[in-house]
């Protein structure tokens, strides 16, 4: 059997490799270039650093990650791809010393406000009296278990913690009190027993009174994690405790209003996606000229200049066929631009997104299967065909899809699931059977949380060195932010670039009727390049009368926040 897989893996990958790239860019403060900036190689301990005009080279393989430090500045660290060759960072001056204390109480504080944003559907996270607690930052292990471990048949809480988790005694007396200590350091008899922080509240005895099924989560801290956090009290460990009641804010049934968590009124100039915007003169020179015949002459005087620069074959490729209406030279235009995307999954991306919007399926399903080949190791890879595959009404090839996925992170062939990805693609997954399973013959399936909403919106990029802000303006003229951007979730887009997806999906129910605005500002990503975002409107989302939307946006212009659509709803924002 190990043989078959060792055989199975070199056929899925053969013909895929990654070669070492060659990697420049130019480091800045964000208006003057920064030389001596040292650029260090983590993997191979290669090292440079930038000139006087802030320009470096280096070389990487894709994985490998990037580590850029300077003196008085926040340090920076980028994992390579297979098509990074630009990287221009700016550096942020690193703030300390002075007012440290407050300076960085004020960060936890943040820490905290967007901990308990993602409270509600991120089941890593528990509430304790201390401020939230995150299992995969947490220093130690901390096993947490959610409302779905708490079915049970025992009233008794100290009889449902028996045997939960590795370390613990649980000791369970006649008249129902029971008693918890960590495993491993002396004699039961000898022990001080653990204490217990219920929704904040610390109790020395143990909860007989508590009913399990009232209990949304419990982590257990032994000896001296516990005492580390709680002081000498809890030498014994400590048992904590979030209730379906006491849990602050909703639970994942019931996502809060995120734009409703502080007084931000929307306030601020938004232009419309694409005015404004600097287009290139090539662009320019098309939309202008007044015949056909004249903008035919444009492009083939400007493709002597921009022969092979995918850019400008896109842009003409779009301006034939959905402005002109010129579909033979366009599609001509568009041969070309798949020969020049051959090995160029960013671009071939872009292209795909944009054959989508035009409902060209089939034609982007082709590109699609162009850019799994490239990246047989991206989660993205997998949930863009097979959605590609649902375009195409075959439902079948969509389930293989995600099942072969499935087998190889199984086997350790691919990167194991973050919260983040797992989630999105558990939704795709369970919408497909949702909705097909008459057709694949699938009679029974539990229903999950996306059938309590109406709307699901579903952004994707093509470039994951985008950053970019998105902006959710609710009926009341409130908003809230999601920010892509290395600065405000590195360790989201450290897990993006490992796994291979570059994607965000929001949820939206029933809750504040009227119209919905989305805008974004570009932020940019790290080349001079457009970056293109695909934006997928679900409606009915979960039921049988599903229905969807696709929306391209094609961004260049940085630092001005333009609206992209407006929704007319019933809804509040929930992201995953």
């Amino acid at each position: 059997m190990r043989l078959l897989t060792i055989v199975c893996f070199i056929i899925l990958f053969s013909g895929f490799s990654y070669g070492q790239n060659t990697i420049t860019g130019r480091i800045t403060d964000g208006k003057s270039p920064l030389s001596n900036v040292m650029v260090h190689n983590l993997s191979t301990g290669a090292q440079t650093s930038t000139d006087g005009q802030g320009n470096y080279q280096t070389k990487a393989n894709p994985r490998e990650e990037l580590r850029f430090t300077y003196m008085g500045m926040d340090t920076v660290s980028i994992l390579v791809e297979d098509v990074t060759r630009v990287l221009n960072v700016k550096m942020n001056i690193k703030i300390e010393e002075l007012d440290e204390v407050e300076l960085v109480s004020e960060v936890d504080r943040n820490k905290q406000r967007i901990l308990a944003q993602q409270y509600a559907t991120n089941e890593n996270l528990i509430r304790t009296a201390f401020g939230i607690l995150d299992r995969e930052t947490f220093a130690g292990r901390l096993p947490i278990l959610t409302k779905n471990d708490m079915i049970s048949n025992h009233y008794n809480f100290g009889m449902f913690l028996q045997g939960k988790f590795a370390g613990m005694n649980v000791a369970v007396y006649i008249d129902n009190t029971f008693d918890v200590w960590s495993r491993g350091m002396g004699s039961i008899l000898s022990k001080q027993p653990a204490i217990y922080d219920i929704d904040g509240q610390i109790f020395t005895k143990g909860p007989s009174w508590l009913d399990p099924s009232t209990v949304e989560r419990v982590a257990f801290l032994p000896g001296i994690a516990g005492a580390t956090k709680y002081g000498s009290i809890a030498s014994g460990g400590v048992v904590i405790v979030n209730t379906k009641n006491g849990t602050y804010n909703a639970t994942a049934k019931e996502p809060f209003d995120q734009a409703k968590l502080r007084n931000n009124y929307m306030k601020g100039k938004v232009v419309q996606n694409g005015s404004g915007t600097s287009k290139p003169q090539y662009l320019i020179d098309l939309e202008n000229s007044k015949t056909l015949v004249d903008a035919k002459t444009v492009y083939d005087q400007m493709s002597q200049v921009y022969v092979n620069h995918p850019n400008f074959l896109l842009d003409a490729y779009v301006h034939f066929y959905e402005q002109r209406d010129e579909k033979e030279f366009a599609e001509n235009i568009l041969e070309k631009l798949v020969q020049v995307l051959d090995k160029n999954p960013v671009m071939l991306k872009a292209l795909a997104y944009t054959l989508e919007d035009e409902e060209r399926t089939e034609k982007a399903h082709e590109i699609y299967k162009k850019v799994y080949k490239l990246r047989p190791d991206y989660a993205q890879s997998y949930i863009d065909l097979a959605n590609s595959y649902r375009n195409l009404d075959m439902p079948e090839s969509a389930t293989s899809l995600y099942a072969r996925h499935s087998y190889l992170l199984d086997e350790g062939m691919l990167q194991n699931d973050s919260m983040n990805l797992s989630t999105m693609m558990q939704r795709e997954i369970d919408n497909l059977f949702l909705l097909e399973n008459s057709s694949m013959k699938i009679h029974k399936r539990m229903k999950t949380d996306q059938n309590l909403y109406s709307t699901r919106l579903v952004f994707e990029w093509n470039d994951s060195e985008a950053e970019f802000d998105l902006q959710f303006v609710n009926p009341d003229n409130q908003y809230f932010n999601w920010k892509h951007s290395l600065e405000e979730m590195p360790e989201r887009i450290r897990s993006e670039k490992k796994l291979g997806f570059s994607m965000a999906d929001f949820l939206l129910d029933d809750e504040l009727p009227g119209n919905w605005k989305v805008n974004l500002t570009y932020l940019g990503n790290k080349q001079l390049s457009p970056t293109y975002v695909k934006a997928t409107i679900y409606k009915n989302y979960g039921s049988k009368v599903q229905s969807k939307e696709v929306k391209v946006f094609k961004l260049s212009t940085i630092g001005v926040n333009q609206q992209l659509f407006e929704l007319r709803l019933q809804s509040r924002v929930a992201n995953n």
